[in-house]
């Protein structure tokens, strides 16, 4: 494994868990609890130091974390601590502040995280400044543009790409015109230089009727644990027929694919010249039922990369903070109604450092969303109210709260047992999931590979003549 793959990993887990611990550990110090061990990590130590009464280590198994606080458990005895300085026999209140504290710091984290990315700069794919089909009953063409236009200025701005076209536009105010000077190809010469003047009152309906020229269905990029990752497709390849209907572009695909979220859809596929044929089930992956994917992007042409300032910035880190939340808890609402379906998707560390190294090389601004997305999922699953977790403690807490009455010493050990073989069962399926992952995708690979090879040789459209 390469240290491309393991660094970007190595770096989500572990600022990801130490912002966590660190949140329960200043609560539990300003409570006043005794803090016994500051933990990155599992197993024997790498190194430690004790400061102030703490025994601070770095471990060997970097799956994790934790704090070890005084009177975190009862006695061997069965007795529940009495001291102030001892976990479980602080107040409920304090309680609930130093377990949620943990869960606080990976929200602020995400949220300081997603409030800097457009300062940083955020990319988005870019193409060529081409208009694509313009039909002669759209608003475009009415308006004096033409397919093949190629979008050279905007209101005396050059512009050399379609994102940094409409980002000009985006600043110009929505009571002006927009004045747009065009290279038009003609017969017999190179091309011919014209100025289209858009009225204010026109802009939207033009702008908007705007399309790109056609993109070939060509893999760019496979997204890992998803089904075309399971199903060995790779980068590269072209998607010829969706259950026997001709793709020539890619935006042929998403509307084959409709209608058939958790049905088999057998797909023909181009690679290096020759064809195989794969089934696949695509998944629903948003709020829509219909919302089909397999899990592939379409190859970049380009890279715009737009930065914001602080205001702006903040306003749009804390709207997709919101929404990472609301994803994140759609996910684990589907993953605890489906089970069986979802199962398959749950990912560990291999398949945190998988994305992790993936998002890196993509860009800055998707390595920093994923990492934002990251705390929120690690906050989202530890207030769950289970044994255990944080949200266990908050919960044991608030019952005292209502009862007026302490968690006997035999309750809460069972209470702890009980999460504890719930938590077993659910890392023993995480860590077998993970290798499971790879070994799939390399069987499926191989089984492509393979059935390329076999299969003759296929002359792709677009080198027909």
């Amino acid at each position: 494994m390469s240290w491309n793959l393991v660094l970007p990993g190595i770096l989500v887990l572990g600022l990801v868990i130490f912002v966590h611990e660190l949140g329960h550990f200043l609560m539990a110090k300003w409570r006043g609890v005794r803090v016994i061990r500051f933990s990155l990590g599992f197993g024997p130590a790498m190194f430690s130091f004790t400061r102030g009464g703490t025994e601070y280590r770095l471990a060997w198994i970097p799956f994790g974390g934790y704090v070890a606080m005084a009177g975190d458990s009862p006695s061997p005895e069965g007795d529940m601590p009495n001291s102030d300085e001892e976990f479980l026999s602080h107040p409920w209140y304090g309680r609930i502040l130093i377990a949620a504290a943990g869960p606080a710091c990976n929200l602020l984290t995400a949220l300081i995280i997603l409030c800097t990315i457009g300062m940083i700069g955020i990319s988005r794919p870019d193409y060529p400044n081409l208009l694509g089909a313009t039909p002669d009953t759209s608003v475009a063409y009415q308006a004096g543009f033409r397919t093949g236009d190629r979008l050279v200025a905007l209101n005396g701005s050059p512009v050399s790409t379609w994102e940094q076209m409409f980002y000009a536009y985006s600043r110009v105010p929505k009571d002006r015109a927009v004045v747009l000077a065009i290279e038009r190809p003609d017969v017999g010469v190179l091309s011919s230089h014209l100025t289209i003047t858009v009225p204010a009152d026109r802009r939207e309906p033009v702008f908007s009727n705007f399309r790109l020229p056609p993109t070939l269905p060509i893999v760019g990029a496979v997204i890992t644990g998803m089904p075309a990752y399971k199903v060995g497709i790779k980068e590269g390849d072209r998607i010829l027929a969706v259950n026997g209907k001709r793709i020539t572009t890619w935006d042929d695909l998403p509307l084959s694919l409709r209608g058939n979220v958790d049905r088999t859809v057998h797909l023909t596929v181009d690679r290096g010249g020759r064809t195989f044929n794969v089934d696949i089930v695509p998944m629903n992956t948003g709020a829509q039922s219909d919302n089909a994917r397999i899990g592939i992007e379409a190859p970049r042409q380009g890279k715009f990369i737009e930065r914001s300032g602080i205001l702006e910035s903040i306003d749009m880190g804390w709207h997709a903070t919101g929404e990472v939340i609301r994803n994140v808890y759609a996910g684990m609402w589907l993953t605890v109604s489906r089970p069986l379906y979802y199962r398959e998707y749950v990912g560990g560390p291999l398949f945190i450092a998988q994305v992790a190294s993936e998002q890196a090389k993509r860009g800055p601004d998707f390595f920093l969303q994923f990492l934002a997305m990251i705390n929120i999922a690690i906050m989202a699953f530890n207030l769950m109210p289970l044994p255990v977790l944080d949200g266990g403690h908050i919960l044991l807490a608030v019952i005292e709260a209502i009862r007026r009455q302490k968690i006997s010493a035999l309750a809460y050990t069972r209470f702890q047992q009980v999460g504890l073989v719930m938590m077993g069962s659910l890392l023993v399926l995480i860590l077998a999931n993970d290798p499971w992952r790879v070994v799939q995708r390399q069987r499926a690979l191989g089984r492509t590979s393979t059935s390329a090879t076999s299969a003759a040789p296929h002359r792709s459209p677009a080198s027909a003549p």
